[in-house]
């Protein structure tokens, strides 16, 4: 049963390591930026044909449909001449204004190099997103949360069947668990 559970436990840590230390390097170069994010910018001009409906979200869905935009539709505003929309997934934004006096989108394209698709990719998070990835990486953030509390009582049993000494166990086991909601307190309240 031991080594069961010890497999299970070292399984659980390797698949939750590659995510921690994509969120440990993310929080490091947020909190010390030695490499700090660089982009560019290409900015294009689509002519939306006639037929199209002028509202926002279509506008947006025909250009993730027929223009391979892709992304989460946030910043909706109306003009007077028509209207501005970001279409944002982590690395890249399409910041699009549409005239429609001249039927046409002005799409200013930004993509971020590796740190900075790291530093989106950190502020992340629920599985309601337009963009397909960005609910994969929410799938993959609720697994590894299961998996460090699958860890946590996988240790403690394995700590209890490898050591007489219970109380030990038990002081370390109440410890951890008063830090972490600690923790979590004061962040959910800061």
């Amino acid at each position: 049963m031991y080594t069961l559970l010890r497999n299970f436990h070292l399984a659980l840590g390797l698949f939750s390591a590659v995510f921690l230390l994509a969120y440990a390097l993310s929080a490091a170069q947020m909190a010390y930026p030695l490499y700090r994010p660089q982009s560019t910018e290409v900015v294009t001009v689509i002519h939306v044909s006639r037929e199209l409906e002028p509202s926002p979200r279509a506008l947006a869905q025909w250009l993730m449909d027929r223009h391979d935009l892709r992304g989460d539709v946030t910043d909706i505003t109306t003009t007077p001449r028509g209207h501005s929309l970001t279409i944002v997934r982590p690395g890249t934004t399409h910041q699009v204004a549409f005239d429609s006096r001249d039927r046409a989108a002005h799409v200013t394209t930004s993509t971020t190099n590796a740190i900075g698709m790291l530093n989106r990719i950190h502020h992340v998070g629920g599985v309601r997103h337009e963009y397909w990835a960005a609910n994969a990486w929410g799938w993959f953030l609720l697994t590894v949360s299961v998996c460090l509390l699958a860890l946590a009582v996988s240790g403690v049993l394995m700590w209890f069947q490898r050591h007489r000494e219970r109380r030990m166990g038990l002081v370390v086991l109440v410890a951890g668990l008063a830090w972490g909601l600690g923790l979590l307190i004061l962040i959910r309240t800061a």
